[in-house]
C-alpha cells in the first residue's frame, strides 16, 4: 500500500507520477502523461487537486480522486513560471514569464483577477502565498519583492533587491516558513532569511557552490540543493552546516513530508530519504526533472467513494451499464409510424402508463425483448399481432440505431 505519491514535471513535457511504499521501500511508477506540448516549469498541490504550467502557456488541472484531467486554463499567453494554490484550495495563483499576474477560483476555474503588468512587465520568477491566504509574494526580474493583498485585490507594497540583497540578479525562489513570519528567498551562492516584522533581511548565507533548490527543514533549520549534486542541512542561528553527497547532478527539487524527504535531480534520478538522511529508495526517470510535488494519500469516505464511483460510471456508461430501449404505441398497435417512436433512455420507465410498452434491451450487440406483465397481456390481448409485427420490426432496425460501439 502506497505511503505517499511522487509528482514529477519534466522538460521533455511528461508529467510522472511515483509510488512510495514504506513498508517495502519501493519506488513504482503510478502514471505517465504527455498534456502539455513543452517543457514543465511549476507544479502546485492541493487536496484533491495538481496543476502543471509549462512553456506551452497552458495550465493543467487534474482531479487527483478521480485521477484524470479536471480543466485546462489558457488565459497566459507566455510560459507559466509558477503556481501556488491558497492554503484552503479556493483559489489558484499563477505568473508567467511575461510579468502576467492572475488569481483563479477552484471549483467554476473563473479567473477572477488579472494583473498585465506586475512587475513592470518584466517576467515573475517566483509566488508564494501566505498561510492565512490574505497575502502573496512576488518574486520578479524586475529586482522587486511585491507583497499583494489578495482580500483587496491589490498591491500592498514592493522592496528594491538592490538595496536589500546582495546578489539580486541571481535570486530565483522564494519561500514562506511555517510560523508565517519569515520567509527565504534564494538563488546563486545566496539564501537570505527575510521577516516580515521587520521589514528586511534577518540573515544572509553565502554557499560555496551555486543554490538550485531549498526548503525548510524545520523552524530553525533549511536544507539546500547545491549545483554540485550535494545537500546541506544548514542550522540558521549558528549558520552549522551538514553537508552530504545526495546525487552525481544538480537537485532541481527537495520536497519533504512527514518524515520522509524527497529530492530529484537534474538527470531524472528520483530518491526517498529518512530523517536522518539514509537512503530508503529511488529511481531514475530518465527524464530531466524540473520541479516536485508529493501528494499524500487522499483518503475518500464512504459517500464521497460512492460520488466518485457514480461520476466515473456516468463518464462510461456506455461500457459498463446497459442500454434499454423503450417502444411505445400511443394510439394502435397498427400505426404505420410507432415502430419510429424509439425513445433511448438511462433509467428504467415508469410501470403505471397506460400506453402500451415493451422494453428493448441491448446488450453485446443483442436486442433482447422484454415481454409486459400478465395484466398487460390480458388488456392488450387483442392487439396481440400487431405487437409481433412491432416487434419484428424493431429487430429489422438493429443495426441501424442500436450498434453499440
Amino acid at each position: 500500500m502506497k505511503t505517499f505519491e511522487i509528482i514529477a514535471g519534466t522538460s521533455e513535457a511528461f508529467l510522472l507520477g511515483y509510488d512510495f511504499d514504506s513498508d517495502n521501500s519501493s519506488l513504482t511508477q503510478s502514471f505517465a502523461t504527455h498534456d502539455h506540448n513543452g517543457s514543465l516549469r511549476s507544479l502546485a498541490v492541493s487536496g484533491r487537486y495538481v496543476a502543471s504550467g509549462g512553456v506551452d502557456d497552458r495550465i493543467i488541472i487534474y482531479d487527483f480522486k478521480l485521477r484524470k484531467e479536471c480543466t485546462m486554463l489558457t488565459h497566459h499567453k507566455s510560459t507559466v513560471n509558477c503556481l501556488s494554490f491558497t492554503k484552503n484550495h479556493s483559489h489558484i495563483i499563477s505568473a508567467s514569464e511575461d510579468g502576467v499576474l492572475s488569481i483563479v477560483r477552484v471549483g467554476n476555474f473563473n479567473l477572477e483577477k488579472i494583473w498585465d503588468k506586475a512587475h513592470k512587465g518584466e517576467k515573475i520568477l517566483d509566488v508564494a502565498v501566505h498561510s492565512s491566504g490574505k497575502l502573496a509574494l512576488t518574486l520578479g526580474a524586475d529586482g522587486t519583492l511585491r507583497t499583494w493583498n489578495l482580500v483587496k485585490g491589490r498591491q500592498a507594497y514592493a522592496v528594491n533587491l538592490n538595496i536589500k540583497s546582495r546578489d539580486r540578479k541571481l535570486l530565483e525562489k522564494v519561500t514562506w516558513a511555517e510560523d508565517g513570519v519569515r520567509f527565504v528567498i534564494y538563488g546563486g551562492k545566496y539564501t537570505e532569511i527575510w521577516s516580515i516584522e521587520v521589514g528586511g533581511v534577518l540573515k544572509s548565507i553565502e554557499h560555496p557552490d551555486k543554490v538550485v533548490s531549498c526548503i525548510w527543514y524545520s523552524d530553525k533549520e533549511i536544507l539546500v540543493g547545491y549545483d554540485n549534486g550535494e545537500i546541506a542541512l544548514i542550522e540558521i542561528d549558528t549558520l552549522k552546516k551538514d553537508i552530504r553527497k545526495a546525487h552525481d547532478t544538480r537537485v532541481k527539487a527537495i520536497c519533504q513530508h512527514l518524515s520522509w524527504l524527497v529530492t530529484a535531480s537534474s538527470s531524472g534520478e528520483i530518491k526517498v530519504w529518512n530523517r536522518d538522511f539514509d537512503e530508503l529508495a529511488k529511481c531514475n526517470s530518465n527524464c530531466r526533472i524540473n520541479c516536485l510535488q508529493i501528494i499524500p494519500q487522499i483518503d475518500i469516505k464512504k459517500e464521497e467513494k460512492e460520488d466518485v464511483e457514480l461520476e466515473e460510471k456516468e463518464d462510461n456508461f456506455q461500457m459498463n451499464t446497459k442500454r434499454t430501449v423503450v417502444i411505445e404505441d400511443g394510439s394502435s398497435a397498427g400505426d404505420s409510424d410507432s415502430d419510429e417512436e424509439i425513445i433511448e433512455k438511462i433509467e428504467k420507465p415508469k410501470q403505471n402508463k397506460v400506453s402500451l410498452k415493451t422494453e428493448v434491451t441491448e446488450r453485446k450487440g443483442e436486442i433482447l425483448v422484454v415481454e409486459n406483465s400478465q395484466s398487460e397481456k390480458k388488456k392488450h390481448k387483442k392487439k396481440r399481432k400487431s405487437v409481433d409485427v412491432l416487434q419484428s420490426n424493431v429487430k429489422k432496425t438493429k443495426k441501424k440505431k442500436f450498434a453499440l460501439k
